[in-house]
This record gives structure tokens, sequence and C-alpha cells, in this order.
């Protein structure tokens, strides 16, 4: 355990309710398990990310849940993991509902490394809060994993997943991470889908999703709704490119949003733009309403063994000759 003290002349580098010490994983494990309170792990200026053995892992253990708070000075400032990090940079693995109501939060700094792995690895941890976190990772920036309880009702907010190896944000079905909401995530340039989602009530609120490798959102989950969201050049590795793929993705509702066809910079693909903005496989109960579109090589939706898919014609602007439907 690496721990400093108040006589040290050097400055603290983590400065937890409990104590200051030299890495985050020193400051959680020596945090009290009383199952009163959490801990709050503040990382300063003096903060060096190789001083840490990763992954760093938030888990309950033998001795309880420590509910965490941790935080940096801002993504532009404070970085955990690096470009040598092999595997996981941050994992948290909860105790299910004996969390419920002690969620943990992360925010206020920029995650790299985790090839192999992911920025952020999350299991049995439900309510979750990350506010402000850059994600530039050789494997998935966050990955919502299965484990002995659901991971569900976490918020995202302002959190960018920038050129990752993997996919943006990756929720796994049997994480059970239902009500998952995303609030003005960017997930640009990853080398797999944006924002994977599964779980009923998966939502994207404004945000964007841009120039990803495959498609920029794939919902095959119930009730997913994406809303004012800026769309843009995605599928650049698949033989088809769509922007938006659904595959029983009963009741989708996807608004008010921005697609652009485009393709800049070199694609894997022999097609000019991209081939549709949303396309659904065997979906039922689908609205799509006031959208603004242009640059589709074939149209803007299409649908394959789906049902009840309202459209809403009149409400949708093209930009150019590209047909709705």
């Amino acid at each position: 355990m690496t721990r400093t003290t108040a006589r040290d002349d050097s400055p603290a580098p983590v400065v937890a309710s409990h104590g200051t010490y030299g890495t985050v994983q020193a400051a959680y494990d020596d945090a009290p398990r009383d199952g009163e309170r959490g801990v709050a792990i503040e990382l300063t200026g003096a903060y060096d990310p190789r001083a840490e053995t990763y992954p760093i892992e938030l888990h309950a253990d033998a001795d309880g849940f420590v509910p965490v708070a941790l935080r940096g000075l801002g993504p532009s400032v404070t970085q955990i993991g690096h470009d040598d990090v092999e595997g996981d940079v941050l994992s948290i693995r909860g105790e299910g509902p004996a969390g419920y109501s002690y969620p943990y939060t992360i925010e206020s700094l920029r995650i790299r490394g985790g090839d192999g792995g992911a920025g952020l690895a999350v299991a049995s941890s439900p309510q979750g809060m990350v506010n402000a976190v850059v994600f530039r990772t050789a494997g998935h920036g966050v990955h919502v994993r299965e484990g002995d309880h659901g991971s569900y009702g976490t918020t995202f907010t302002n959190a960018q997943a920038w050129n990752c190896g993997g996919d943006g944000f990756r929720l796994d079905a049997d994480a059970r991470p239902h009500s998952t909401h995303f609030f003005g995530c960017r997930a640009t340039a990853c080398r797999g889908v944006g924002f994977r989602l599964r779980g009923y009530k998966a939502s994207i609120h404004g945000g964007t999703a841009q120039l990803c490798h495959s498609h920029g959102v794939e919902i095959r989950s119930p009730v997913a709704s994406i809303r004012d969201a800026y769309v843009e050049g995605n599928g650049r590795r698949e033989e088809h490119p769509v922007e938006v793929y659904g595959h029983g993705a009963h009741g989708l509702s996807v608004s008010g949003c921005y697609f652009h066809g485009a393709t800049p910079r070199r694609c894997w693909h022999d097609r000019d733009r991209v081939l549709r903005a949303v396309n659904l496989h065997d979906s039922r109960g689908v609205t799509i309403r006031e959208c603004v579109y242009r640059g589709y090589d074939d149209r803007f939706f299409r649908g394959f063994g789906c049902e009840q898919v309202e459209l809403d014609e009149g409400t949708h602007v093209a930009l150019d000759d590209t047909d709705l439907a």
C-alpha cells in the first residue's frame, strides 16, 4: 500500500475521505468497510497514472462493498491509465441491489489504455453515474458486463469515446442494463459500434455518433429511444453501411435527429455514401419522426420483417434527393 502523510514535502497524489495515498487502489483498499458510508477519492495535479497497477479494482469483497466517488480535475488535466495498459483500466464490481441507494460516481477525468479490455468495465453495479469522462482506449471505451446481479439504471452525462479500438459504449444483454441513459455523449471514430444498446429502455438524448467503423447505434432490445442526436458517416468497415441498426428493436423511437450519410476520409467499402440512416429487422411498434437527413445511397429508412412502423412522413425534412423509404 502506498500512503502519504501530511509531513511529506511533496503534494499528495490522491486525497481520500480517510487519508492521503499514492494511488487510487491503495486509497480504496484502505477505506473503512463499515457499511454506513462510502469513500470520496479525489485525484490532485500530482497524480501519476504510471504509479498504479492495472486494472484499478473498485470491487465488493468479503469485507463488504464500499460505495465510491472518484473525481479528477477534468479530462484535460487528470488521466487514469496510459497507452501501455493491457486489459481493463478501471473495473467496478458491486453487490447488485445491496448497493442500490449507494451508486458509484466517476467524473472529470480521462481514461487511456485498455488493450484487450475496456477503459471502464462495470458488473453488478446498478444506478451508477459517469460524468465528464473521456475514453481513448485500445479496447472498448465502456463495457457493462454480465455479473451476479444487474447493472441497471446507469446514467452517462457528457461522456466521450474517441477513437476507441472496440465499441465506444457497449452494454451486454446479460448485464441486464435496463434504463441506461446517455445525455450529451459522443462516440467518434471508434473501430466497433458507437453505442451498442441492450436492456429495456436504453436511451440516447443529444450527443453524437460519428465516423465509427461499424454502426453508429446498434439496438437489439425493446423500447430504446434516440432523440436530438447528430449521426454521421458510420459503418466505415461495413459492406452495407448504416447509421442505426436494429433487430428486435420493438417500440424503438427515433426523433429530432440529424442524419448525414457522408463518407469523409478513407472507408473500407466501395460506396460513396452511407447506404441508409435507419435499418431495422423484425421490429414492431416503431416510431420515427421529425428528422433531417441527406446524403444516403439508398434511402433514409428501410425495414425488413417489420410491423407497425410509423414514419410520420410529413414531419421529416430531406436536404437533398434522398428518398424517405
